[in-house]
């Protein structure tokens, strides 16, 4: 048992390093082989710290995630203190977020509200909650709250579950009782909102313009109603509110943590940071300057993002100068120790140390959540606008678009008759966690693609975009829909619908700026096959909430 009462035993090292939520993965303490280095055990000893975020996609099992947690939780069982670590990811559509092997996907936020049911969207987080603990996951850094209200946001997009206050609240507390029904954590994210910004806090400091009725009116209700909820963390954001401190991101920003969050919504859980290794932070502040910073403004986990040794000792050595030299009162760390500690002991951090990894095999590939997933994509799928469906089953097909083609065309071929396939985007491989695939067709790719679909009786384009539709997309469907009669399949979110005509048009929201689920995962491409195959009426409307 986790006594958060007994902060007073614990040294100050030990007490700083419990703010600690530091990275591992995409080439940081990790093995060429993917598992935990000697390194790590250097690190979990020397800063003690109090969480683990892993990064990157994992192509072991959930046996090998499993055995790979409990290594985590070895290590820190093996420190003098003895005190077991939140570990946790993002998994905002499933633990194939991060395990790239028996694992299920299930659709984006955004997708669950486009199914209509909040019933069948607390079945999904469920699911993938129950996925993730028992993997030894016990925080998922979901839901997303933002409310999505600029189109030309870069970051949120499908990720939020939609574009007003009340469609937002109704699913991101849906989502968080279905993490809490299996026991996990969650943590709404990123306050105070993140969707009417037009920068990625990734690669710059994005700024929120709007007035302070607006933020209270629009961005705020979410978070309300999750804390009102019972929300266990609640992660900033990386953007400064001009309309309550215009000189301040939101993670470094006293006037928003402790004034805002704590004081005027009456949040009384774990404020975890947004990582600070993201430029928006990283650009402006020394790593140790911004934790010391995020500290005072009210944040009691601070989430380093992937870095190396010498930045995660450098953050430490910051938090423990400050407190040394009176700018940190001990009593500051003490509050947030106590929530930590609170925290774990809500979770069964102690229960939980080890997980079982045959069972996490078993509840990971159970058929129930596989066909949950099928019904969840199935429900998903938005038909906007009908130029001849269906495609018959001996109809010549022309696959093409900018994402998804490999993984589509199996269930195409099975379908459909002869089916000529064109992808237009090379090479989807990410070398990070923020990189992205390519979404941009060439002249000479258009061309080809005009050619291929003058010999078909149907074309299919897949198309993404996350903010403005791209020109070259647009000259690609309007090349191929001269030759032959025309269905998109947008993958991303349906900005370009409204600036297409003449052709069918699919909203699957399925897919983020990074291309996540990547590959487009067999239930929803089965879905999207049967949606061309059997079409449901169309919709007249968006299903995500009015702008």
């Amino acid at each position: 048992m986790i006594d958060e009462h007994a902060v007073d035993e614990l040294s100050i090292e030990t007490k700083i390093g419990q703010l600690l939520h530091i990275g591992i993965g995409l080439g940081h303490f990790e093995t060429d082989t993917g598992w935990p280095a000697e390194e790590m055990a250097d690190v979990v000893d020397e800063l003690r710290p109090g969480a683990v975020r892993i990064y990157g996609t994992h192509r072991a099992g959930p046996y090998a995630m499993a055995e790979y947690t409990n290594c985590l939780q070895e290590l820190a069982d093996g420190t003098d203190h003895a005190i077991p670590l939140l570990l946790s990811a993002d998994c905002e559509y499933g633990t194939v977020d991060i395990v790239g092997h028996g694992t299920q996907a299930y659709p984006s936020l955004m997708g669950r509200t486009a199914t209509g049911d909040p019933d069948l969207a607390r079945e999904v987080s469920a699911a993938i909650a129950r996925d993730a603990c028992s993997m030894g996951l016990s925080l998922t850094h979901r839901p997303v709250a933002d409310v999505h209200t600029n189109p030309d946001n870069p970051v949120i997009g499908v990720r939020s579950p939609g574009t007003d206050p009340a469609t937002v609240s109704q699913y991101a507390t849906a989502a968080l009782e279905g993490i809490h029904d299996v026991g996990g954590i969650g943590v709404a994210k990123h306050f105070p909102g993140h969707g009417d910004t037009e920068l990625d806090s990734h690669h710059e400091l994005p700024h929120v313009t709007d007035d302070r009725e607006t933020i209270e009116r629009v961005h705020l209700p979410p978070f309300e109603v999750l804390i009102e909820e019972g929300i266990d963390c609640i992660m900033t954001s990386h953007v400064v509110v001009d309309a309550i401190d215009p000189d301040r991101p939101a993670t470094l920003s006293k006037p928003v943590l402790t004034g805002l969050l704590r004081e005027d919504l009456g949040f009384e859980g774990v404020v975890v940071t947004d990582a600070m290794m993201m430029d928006a932070v990283a650009e402006n502040y020394g790593v140790g300057e911004a934790a010391v910073r995020a500290v005072a403004a009210g944040a009691d986990l601070v989430l380093t993002g992937y870095v190396p040794h010498e930045d995660l000792r450098e953050t430490r050595d910051a938090l423990l100068a400050a407190v040394e030299g009176g700018d940190l009162p001990e009593s500051r760390i003490d509050r947030s120790v106590e929530r930590i500690l609170a925290l774990k002991e809500r979770a069964g951090a102690t229960d939980r140390r080890r997980v079982d990894p045959v069972e996490a095999l078993e509840v990971t590939g159970r058929e129930t959540h596989r066909s949950l997933a099928r019904e969840a994509y199935e429900r998903s799928v938005t038909l906007l606008a009908d130029d001849g469906l269906p495609i018959g089953g001996n109809d010549a097909v022309l696959l093409t678009g900018v994402r998804g083609v490999g993984a589509l065309e199996p269930h195409f071929d099975r379908a459909f008759g002869p089916v000529v396939t064109c992808s237009l985007a090379p090479d989807g491989t990410r070398t990070s966690a923020n990189s992205k695939p390519a979404t941009e067709p060439t002249t000479d790719a258009l061309q080809t693609v005009r050619t291929l679909a003058a010999d078909v009786d149907r074309a299919v384009v897949t198309t993404y975009s996350r903010e403005a539709f791209p020109e070259s997309q647009r000259r690609l469907v309007e090349n191929v829909a001269e030759e032959a009669s025309t269905t998109v399949v947008s993958l991303g979110l349906p900005n370009e619908f409204s600036e297409l005509s003449g052709v069918g048009y699919l909203g699957t929201y399925l897919q983020d700026r990074l291309g996540l689920p990547d590959p487009v995962p067999d239930a929803a491409s089965q879905a999207i096959v049967g949606t061309l195959r059997e079409p449901p009426a169309v919709r007249e409307s968006l299903p995500i909430g009015d702008r």
